[in-house]
Parts: structure tokens; sequence; C-alpha cells
């Protein structure tokens, strides 16, 4: 069994993170702030649930609609450099979040023994989720008939997040396979324990840091997110 204080200390995390996704729940469907993208409801939500209070301020300062409202009465730009960043980060953070819990949970149950470690598969899976997922995202919001916007959701997810992806799993997995052979090595690692979720917290909020760069990277070098083009408009 794990330590009494590292369960109980994986139980007060993942309440945390709960505590600060009803907040924004609160926030978001009480208060009636509501996501010009709906779709970045989402992404907030899932954003609050791993890195908890520290992205309900993320939140309150850059992806909360009442924030840019207030910065243009200040004749701010309608989005900062900062603010494009972090939503960015945020929106790639939330595919990965998501293919995370999707792919564990479904190897999980598939996988005929559980007691048997295959790390890369689980890594390939979670991977694939992630960028299944923001193919998903972006087919919803994409323009045109079904055949349009699935290229359209595919060209973008490559142009625009797939950078920034890739970096978030790149830290998830390096934690992650720190956690199973050198931090918590016995028992093993497994979803129906919630030190696993505990683990995957702290590697998903490794993932949003080390993301920071390749997203800022982006912004300065590559293809211009769709964000800061509407703030033009």
């Amino acid at each position: 069994m794990q330590p009494t204080w590292l369960v109980a200390l994986s139980w007060v995390s993942l309440a945390v993170g709960v505590v600060s996704f009803t907040v924004v729940v609160a926030d978001t469907y009480l208060r009636g702030h509501r996501q010009p993208v709906r779709v970045m409801e989402i992404v907030w939500l899932v954003t609050v649930l791993y890195i908890g209070p520290a992205a309900v301020r993320l939140y309150w300062n850059w992806g909360r609609p009442e924030a840019f409202s207030r910065r243009r009465q200040e004749g701010q730009p309608r989005r900062p450099r900062r603010g494009i960043v972090v939503t960015h980060v945020s929106r790639c953070g939330a595919h990965c979040a998501l293919g995370f819990v999707v792919a564990e949970v479904a190897l999980y149950v598939l996988r005929s023994d559980p007691a048997q470690e295959t790390l890369w598969v689980d890594y390939a899976g979670d991977y694939l989720a992630a960028v299944t997922i923001a193919v998903l995202f972006r087919y919803v919001g994409a323009p045109g008939r079904s055949v349009t916007k699935v290229w359209h959701a595919l060209s973008t997810v490559v142009k625009v997040e797939l950078l920034t992806i890739t970096a978030f799993e790149v830290a998830l997995f390096v934690w992650l396979t720190l956690a199973h052979r050198v931090v918590f090595p016995e028992p093993p690692l497994r979803p129906d324990s919630p030190t696993f979720w505990f683990a995957g917290q702290l590697g998903l909020i490794a993932g949003f840091i080390a993301a920071w760069p390749a997203a800022s990277w982006q912004l300065d070098r590559g293809p211009r997110f769709e964000e800061r083009r509407q703030g033009r408009r």
C-alpha cells in the first residue's frame, strides 16, 4: 500500500482541483460569463481541474470574457500577448489532460493483465487521444461541410497546436516515467488509485510549464494564433 500521508495528500490535491472546477463552473453558468467560443468553457474547466487555484487566477485574468471587456474600457489591447499564450497553452493542455484521462482509463479497462506495465503503449495512447481531441475541438468550430471541416481541423491542429501539444506531452511522459520508476515505484501506480491521478496532476502541471516556451516561440515565429487575429479585427 501507498503511505497514508501520500494517499491523504493525493485526495487533498484532487479535492482542491474539484473546488477550483466548481468556482469556474459557477462563474460561467450561474453568473453568466459564457465564452464567445463555447469550446473554451471546456478548456478552462479542464485546466482548473488539474492546476487548481493558480489556474483560477489565470482564468480570472485572461480567460474570463469580462476581463477583456475591462481592458478595452481601460484602453488596453483586447488580447495582450501574455493572454494569447495563456489561452493557447490552456487549450493544448486541455487536449492533453482529456487525452490522458480517456486513454489511461480505456487501456486499464481493456488490459487483460492490469499488473502488466507497458508505459510506451500508455504514452502512445495518451498522445493519439490528445491529438484526436484537438482535431475534434477544431472540427466543432470549423466552417463548411463535413469533409472541408475535417481538413480545416487537421490543418489547424498541425499548424497551430501540434508543437505545443508535443512539448506538453514530452514533459508529462518524462514525469510519469520518473513517477512509475523512481518516485512511486511500489506498489505500481494504476488508475484505480488516487496517487495515480495525483501523479498525473503533477505531470500535467509540468507539461503546462514546459509547453509555454513552445507556444511563445510559435507566437513569435510560427503561424499567428486565431485569438490574435480576432483581437485585431
